[in-house]
């Protein structure tokens, strides 16, 4: 960049002093550092428009081979991650008190059946921690005892067997068979020991009140692509007006027709609306619910309700579009979209329920937020340092 003449004693002198204030290692330290506070693909570095954008800034970059491949990422985070659990090992013997840990498990969406685990304690000047200790992947069936087995490698690999108090876990019946078989192992009765997951309480609490006793058996005759749509929509139907509104809902939210056709009635109305702050409001769309998650819901019964003006309009055009077609010998009867026979439209009475199930949604989502957070100081959005939630 600089076109020095190396061959001239006086610019060859200039190019060894930038290069000697150059300082290769901590320049790798700094872009491995980025690497992770970012959560950078390891490959990222390797990319040609970032490398010139480096040897503009500093040719030193080039000449110095100061580049870095994924290969070298990989190894380097390894090896600072045995220099860091070194010292976390150390931490953690150096606590006076019990150490508490909480396990969690879940399927990504890659399909890798993971196990989260997680300490708690309080350290010698009185200050709450919690370390992620721990993200085994368990290939194996997903038996308690496979699952202690993990549990109990990562503990021995930390050194806090003999510092072990109270193991959290979920209520499944692997997770029983786990808790007995870490506290046999650890030499403590695991009903005295064991915590059970208030979140998890809370989900099966309200899976109850939304498909009833056997939620579980709902959430598997309706799991998996091999259920045709026609008998998930029917499924779905006879759990009342949340599966009446879920089925509408993922209708909608498969078809880009639709959609743009619900946004369409909104603009219309914040068009026509006589406040001028409506004037400035967007359309929004329909929010689906997942089988994982009841907030999810919650969610889409709140959207629901703000929308339901604007669902009925929809429906009630679809309806008549419909009916002329039938009448015209476009379509049968029977090949009416499913969301669109008598059956399946949502009255008033439906939607007094999902209001009433609103309401009662509610007191559990405040439940739940009270648990959210770890009293963590560290920085949030827009930068801002703050701490929030119960350890």
């Amino acid at each position: 960049m600089l076109k020095l003449d190396v061959a001239d004693p006086r610019e060859q002198a200039i190019a060894n002093a930038l290069i000697k204030r150059f300082d290769k290692e901590h320049f790798q330290k700094l872009l491995l550092e980025w690497i992770l506070d970012a959560n950078i693909s390891f490959r990222q570095p390797e990319h040609y428009r970032l490398r010139q954008i480096f040897e503009y800034l500093n040719p030193s970059v080039a000449t110095t081979n100061a580049h870095i491949s994924h290969d070298t990422v990989r190894r380097r985070m390894l090896d600072l991650y045995a220099q860091q659990k070194a010292r976390v090992v150390e931490h953690l013997r150096n606590t006076p008190g019990q150490i508490h840990i909480a396990i969690d498990g879940w399927r990504s969406r890659n399909r890798h059946a993971l196990h989260g685990v997680v300490c708690f304690y309080v350290d010698q000047h009185g200050n709450q921690f919690k370390l992620v200790l721990g993200l085994p992947e368990l290939k194996v069936a997903h038996s308690g005892d496979h699952v202690a087995e993990q549990i109990l490698e990562i503990i021995d690999s930390f050194d806090i067997r003999d510092k072990v108090g109270y193991l959290t876990l979920d209520n499944a019946g692997n997770m029983d068979t786990a808790a007995e078989s870490i506290a046999t192992a650890l030499g403590f009765g695991s009903k005295r020991r064991r915590v059970r997951c208030f979140g998890h309480v809370l989900n099966l609490v309200v899976k109850a009140l939304l498909f009833g006793h056997r939620a579980d058996a709902f959430e598997a005759e309706i799991e998996g692509d091999s259920v045709l749509d026609a008998a998930k929509h029917e499924i779905w139907r006879k759990k009342g007006p949340i599966g009446k509104l879920h089925n509408l809902v993922h209708w909608i939210h498969r078809s880009d027709r639709l959609t743009y056709r619900l946004r369409a009635l909104q603009e219309d109305f914040l068009a026509r609306a006589e406040k001028p702050q409506l004037h400035m409001k967007k359309a929004v769309d329909v929010v689906r619910d997942n089988q994982t998650r009841w907030l999810s819901t919650l969610y889409m019964i709140r959207r629901g309700l703000q929308l339901r003006p604007f669902l009925e309009e929809l429906v009630e055009k679809l309806v008549l579009e419909s009916s002329r077609e039938c009448r015209r010998g476009t379509i049968r009867r029977e090949e009416l979209p499913l969301c669109l026979r008598e059956e399946s439209l949502l009255t008033d009475k439906d939607w007094k329920v999902i209001e009433t199930m609103e309401e009662v949604l509610v007191d559990f989502e405040e439940a739940l937020r009270m648990l959210e957070g770890d009293a963590q100081s560290r920085a949030r959005k827009g930068g801002r340092i703050e701490a929030y939630g119960n350890m």
